[in-house]
């Protein structure tokens, strides 16, 4: 089959924006058969208890966790391209990482928020802002998130200027040279969300994110590569602002299954993934 999409959707708002995306799009995914993950920070499946719970019993939605309250676990110097203004800065834009002490609390308060509503702990977690590397080069933050329970991570969001896009070329791995051969980074690719595209790529006017992204999944297709889909749940308070900001979905995912290409939640990934490894080589488990 030509190419797997893991689409991941980062619904953090904790506010109208989450409520209206968790009903529009939960509705739009069912119609369309189409498995999908949404990252909840935990603020957002503590304010909206019983949305989520009806979204879990559905089995079509993979809700996993995106912090408790939106912490980044790295610092994000962006070096900004010339001529281009990202976060409302040029040259350079520093987003500070919290502590240890911050990252394992916050980290923990999730965990418990899905204990305690969900009835389970998440076992994959997207990063807030996402990182060049991901967690590769931080073994101290490895070492947090795998005793939390996280065995899939979409940390690598960046490039070697804390950037985007992040090339298809780099295809998720394992963390196995930091001795979790089991603890699977699944990446971001290409730009999380339209606004990000327009900051870093400057199209013109006209240009379509939906072209963009159409482009995206033929080189996919034809690469047999797989794609960290990337989106938020922001602009979706109404039903008219979400079919204004996410109307672009509908037809995206019409296309790339037109194409062959399979979707799969971050857990199923991860299962095939693993599977796949026992069969060539009984992986080594990192226990701590």
């Amino acid at each position: 089959m030509p190419g797997t999409v893991v689409f991941g959707i980062d619904v953090e708002s904790a506010a109208e924006d989450a409520a209206g995306f968790a009903r529009y799009a939960a509705e739009l995914f069912s119609a369309l058969d189409t498995p999908v993950t949404w990252y909840l920070t935990g603020k957002t499946l503590e304010r909206y208890p019983e949305i989520f719970q009806e979204i879990e019993r559905g089995g079509l939605i993979d809700l996993q966790a995106h912090t408790y309250n939106h912490l980044l676990l790295k610092t994000v110097l962006i070096q900004i391209p010339a001529g281009r203004v990202v976060h409302g800065s040029t040259g350079w834009f520093l987003q500070r990482g919290g502590t240890l002490p911050e990252i394992e609390e916050d980290l923990d308060r999730c965990q418990r928020v899905f204990a305690d509503v969900l009835g389970r702990r998440a076992t994959a977690l997207t990063t807030p802002w996402g990182y060049y590397r991901g967690l590769g080069d931080r073994p101290d933050l490895l070492e947090i998130v795998y005793q939390q329970g996280f065995r899939v991570l979409r940390s690598f969001g960046r490039d070697a200027r804390d950037g985007q896009p992040v090339p298809l070329a780099w295809q998720p791995f394992p963390y196995r040279v930091q001795g979790y051969p089991d603890l699977l980074e699944i990446m971001i690719h290409d730009y999380q969300d339209e606004f990000y595209w327009r900051a870093f790529a400057a199209p013109p006017d006209k240009a379509s994110y939906v072209d963009h992204l159409k482009a995206v999944a033929q080189q996919v297709a034809t690469g047999n590569l797989v794609w960290s889909l990337c989106s938020h749940d922001s602009g979706s308070g109404t039903r008219e602002d979400f079919a204004r900001t996410k109307g672009w979905f509908r037809e995206v995912l019409h296309y790339a299954k037109g194409l062959g290409m399979q979707f799969l939640t971050a857990t199923q990934y991860y299962q095939a993934v693993m599977a796949a490894s026992l069969a060539t080589e009984e992986p080594h488990v990192h226990h701590r």
